[in-house]
């Protein structure tokens, strides 16, 4: 692109100096987006719109839930895509390369990398209630009830965007919470930030970690930390191994079917708790979990060939 010839490749520069071009790309997409999505909120809904922006804490208002969610869209393309996508172009001119986006999808990775993720749920959801018990000192007790009040209105925001009862609405969330997640979040956190972790550490386990829990942190949901970090590292392996295409289909399918059993228990098709879906207390079923997760794991880097180092 004629455009990028006026930036110097940043392939050969520091980490330091990567990490720095990345975090300006996120605060210049993130505002750039934000005063476009505004505009082009204008012909959407009105300009009632900048009145109702005063007042988005009515979760019960179908526009402030029409609103959130259209921020949430102009949120993840200014924040995780455009960012994602113009530092590939600016690392080595080759967007798709950069992010491992070549090569198209092997469905036999894809079944096996679904497999893994299905394996994972019970011990993911017992992460979940243990994270969910967490307890600070009482010399924190007040970070603690910030903690708390910030995770129940996170829920609060959550339950909202997932409390539809129409095909219309199950779409919408679908694009919302599973696709643009997906293609966002994944972009970013495994096709860019892991990469330059990598290029600091030179050890690809630190750098899943690390990324992982990068992930998990800007969720800024302090009880579902380590679920969310457990995922984000198998989904950093994953990556590694089958290339970006394959953790965005999971990620997607991973919050999808969340999204799914909402709208079905929404319109009385399901009668079950939602939040009790593969839970188990069983020890078993919980050593099972963990132990066939590591195993189908091993097996997927074996079939791909990759060497954990690459």
């Amino acid at each position: 692109m004629q455009f990028f010839s006026f930036f110097p490749e940043i392939k050969n520069k520091p980490v330091g100096i990567k990490l720095l071009i990345l975090t300006l790309l996120v605060a210049i997409f993130l505002v750039l987006s934000t005063a476009f999505g505004v505009v082009l909120a204008i012909p959407i809904f009105g300009f009632g719109i900048f009145r109702d922006m005063t007042a988005l804490n009515d979760l019960s208002d179908p526009r402030t839930i029409a609103i959130l969610k259209y921020f949430q869209v102009v949120n993840q393309i200014g924040v995780f895509i455009l960012p994602a996508l113009f530092y590939a172009q600016l690392e080595n001119r080759d967007v798709s390369g950069y992010l491992r986006l070549r090569g198209g999808i092997k469905i036999n990775y894809l079944i096996i990398s679904v497999f893994i993720i299905a394996a994972s749920i019970p011990a993911i959801n017992w992460l979940v209630e243990a994270n969910e018990q967490m307890r600070l000192p009482e010399s924190l007790s007040g970070v603690e009830q910030w903690m708390r009040e910030s995770e129940d209105r996170a829920k609060a925001l959550t339950d909202s965007f997932l409390n539809v009862n129409t095909v219309g609405g199950l779409v919408i969330n679908l694009i919302i919470i599973a696709l643009l997640a997906a293609v966002g979040e994944e972009f970013l956190f495994r096709g860019v930030i892991l990469r330059i972790f990598n290029d600091w550490s030179q050890n690809v386990h630190l750098s899943v970690i690390l990324s992982a829990i990068l992930f998990s942190a800007i969720h800024f949901q302090f009880y579902g930390f380590f679920p969310r970090l457990f995922l984000g590292i198998m989904f950093g392996y994953i990556f590694l191994w089958t290339g970006a295409w394959v953790t965005v289909i999971l990620h997607f399918l991973f919050n999808g079917l969340t999204v799914v059993a909402y709208y079905l228990y929404n319109t009385g098709v399901i009668e079950m708790d939602i939040d009790t879906i593969g839970t188990s207390t069983n020890t078993i079923v919980l050593i099972g979990s963990l132990v066939s997760t590591i195993m189908l794991l091993t097996y997927l880097n074996l079939l791909t060939k990759k060497k954990i180092n690459e």
